[in-house]
């Protein structure tokens, strides 16, 4: 027995209520007017283009600078390092460890 066609597709009935009209929005507000252009002032002389120069590269002094005083790390060493041993020096300690040292 042959096989039967398939049924048309059904046709999709109306909607019963039809849906809610939108409001029209409203126009945009009118774009503001651009300031009136003033004329460019007067053009006068023209400036002279900048001045280029070289960057060479780096040569040491001619002579040898003169050694004249201690080096800045020297004096810094003899400054600071006795104020940090005192510092470290008179610090308190806390009880707990010097008891762990035969005090009592």
């Amino acid at each position: 027995m042959p096989a039967a066609p398939p049924p048309p597709p059904a046709e999709a009935a109306p909607p019963a209520v039809a849906p809610p009209r939108r409001a029209p929005e409203p126009a945009p507000p009118p774009a503001p007017e651009p300031p009136a252009k003033t004329p460019p002032p007067a053009a006068g002389p023209k400036p002279a283009p900048p001045r280029h120069f070289v960057v060479r590269a780096y040569r040491p002094a001619a002579g040898k600078r003169e050694a004249s005083g201690m080096p800045i790390t020297v004096l810094l060493l003899v400054t600071t390092t006795p104020a940090v041993l005192a510092a470290a020096m008179l610090r308190p300690r806390s009880r707990s460890a010097a008891s762990g040292r035969g005090r009592s």
